[in-house]
C-alpha cells in the first residue's frame, strides 16, 4: 500500500503513478490533511514535562547565639539578636528572665540584674522544642550526635556517664571550654543523640 492510499483511502491511483497523475483538488486535499495532522500532532515529551521551580534563596546565617552571654538584656546588640532568633519573654509572674523560641530550639536564662547567663539549644524533641537547626558552637558541626561532636571538637574536658543501676531520665554528658564560653552536651540514655547543649559565660 502506497502513502496515497493510507492518506486518501478508497482511492485507487497505481503505485507507481506520479503525483503530478492526481487531479488538482486531490492535490489540495493531500497539503491539507498533511497540514491538519503536523499541527495536531504533541510531543508527549513537552506535555509531561513540568515547569521548572526557581531555585529556593539561599538562607542567611544567623548571628552567633553565644555573642549574648554576658551581655544585658537591655543592650541593642541583645534586642536584635533576640528579634532575630524570635526570642521572646517566657510566661509568667515578675519580671523577665526567661527568653524562648520554641520553633527554633533557643531558650536563655537571665540573672536578677538582667545579664544573660545561660543560653540552651535543644535537640531531638527535648523539652518540646524544634531542634536546633544551626551550627553547633565551637566549629561543632550540625550533626547533633556523641561521636560528631568528638570529631569536631576533640575529647571533652570532662566527661559523666549515668549511674547504670539506676533509672536516669538522661544519658552521658561531656563538657568543652572555650576561651569565651563553657559548652555542657546532654545527651539521651542511648549516650548518642544529643538533647541540650547549655552555654555559660
Amino acid at each position: 500500500m502506497g502513502f496515497l492510499d493510507r492518506v486518501l483511502p478508497g482511492r485507487h491511483v497505481p503505485a507507481s503513478a506520479p503525483r503530478h497523475a492526481l487531479p488538482v483538488a486531490d492535490l489540495a486535499g493531500v497539503d491539507q490533511q498533511l497540514r491538519s495532522s503536523h499541527q495536531e500532532r504533541h510531543d508527549p515529551v513537552e506535555v509531561r514535562i513540568p515547569a521548572m521551580a526557581p531555585p529556593p534563596a539561599p538562607v542567611a546565617p544567623r548571628t552567633d547565639v553565644t555573642q549574648l552571654l554576658g551581655r544585658h538584656l537591655g543592650e541593642p546588640l541583645t534586642q536584635d539578636i533576640c528579634h532575630e532568633y524570635s526570642l521572646l519573654p517566657a510566661l509568667g509572674a515578675g519580671p523577665a528572665r526567661s527568653y524562648q523560641a520554641p520553633s527554633l530550639g533557643v531558650s536563655l536564662l537571665a540573672d536578677d540584674y538582667g545579664t544573660i547567663i545561660n543560653i540552651f539549644l535543644h535537640f531531638h524533641g527535648d523539652l518540646g522544642f524544634t531542634p536546633y537547626p544551626g551550627p553547633i558552637p565551637g566549629r561543632g558541626g550540625t550533626i547533633p550526635k556523641r561521636s560528631s561532636l568528638w570529631v569536631a571538637l576533640g575529647r571533652p574536658d570532662q566527661s559523666t556517664d549515668p549511674n547504670r543501676d539506676r533509672v536516669n531520665e538522661y544519658g552521658a554528658s561531656d563538657q568543652w571550654r572555650f576561651p569565651t564560653f563553657t559548652m555542657h552536651a546532654l545527651y539521651a540514655l542511648d549516650n548518642e543523640d544529643l538533647l541540650r547543649l547549655t552555654l555559660r559565660h
